[in-house]
């Protein structure tokens, strides 16, 4: 907080910003109160959502601190209201991103070609229990554990040799361009915010693969899995 300006100055700027940005980044029209402003942005952001009643309240709040006739402050709010809704107004305007933060590690994939042995050596090494699959340079699915575990539990139950399942191609064994409601794919603009949100609406998905455009024809730059959800909202909250 500035030491030049006035509690109340510094809640209505705060205020003003986030309700600027929120009208912009979701197309909301200017005759749409601020409250019905974040009800809607709440159905489509994971941290408008979680601090939904909290910008209401602070809407009343500066409906109240602002003199309507001058617009001039009329009240100071306590330092702690201030500073929550800076940190609101950070995670609204200056979002972080996930490339920058949990999807900055080095991804491994695997190509379609790769036999299943390879693959689970690949997974063991690197510890990662999602890779995902290329075919000639398109991204065609994403391989994880829960499929290997499956693929090697038919071939017991059938009473087939390991051996043949290990030396099979991934595209025959695991069928990995079957299932696509585990996997997204986004550009590296991505903010951690919006990553979250798309967890909350796939309870199926448990991986978020980040290339430069978002297109599934560009090579992986970074990664971001369901075991990642704590450690972004984490960041969140000390953002």
């Amino acid at each position: 907080m500035s030491k030049n300006k006035s509690l109340a100055l510094e809640f209505i700027e705060s205020y003003n910003r986030i309700d600027k940005e929120l009208r912009e980044i979701y197309n909301i029209k200017p005759n749409f109160s601020f409250s019905d402003v974040v009800r809607r942005c709440a159905l489509m952001s994971s941290v408008v959502k979680k601090y939904e009643d909290v910008l209401i309240d602070y809407g009343r709040l500066r409906n109240a601190i602002v003199h309507r006739a001058t617009d001039e402050p009329i009240a100071e709010p306590h330092e702690e209201v201030v500073e929550k809704i800076q940190h609101i107004e950070r995670l609204i305007t200056t979002p972080p991103l996930a490339i920058q933060t949990v999807g900055n590690r080095a991804v491994t994939v695997a190509s379609a070609q790769t036999t299943v042995g390879t693959l689970i050596q690949d997974m063991f090494r690197t510890g990662y229990a999602n890779i995902p699959v290329y075919l000639d340079k398109l991204l065609i699915g994403v391989v994880n554990r829960k499929m290997v575990i499956n693929a090697i539990g038919r071939q017991l139950q059938n009473g087939d040799p390991l051996d043949e399942l290990l030396g099979q191609k991934v595209i025959d064994a695991l069928q990995v361009n079957a299932v696509t409601s585990h996997y997204e794919v986004v550009a590296h603009t991505a903010t951690i915010d919006q990553v979250l949100f798309m967890f909350q609406q796939n309870r199926k998905l448990s991986t978020i693969i980040i290339t430069k455009g978002g297109n599934y024809s560009e090579q992986p730059l970074g990664i971001v899995a369901t075991a990642d959800v704590i450690d972004m909202q984490n960041i969140l909250e000390k953002y």
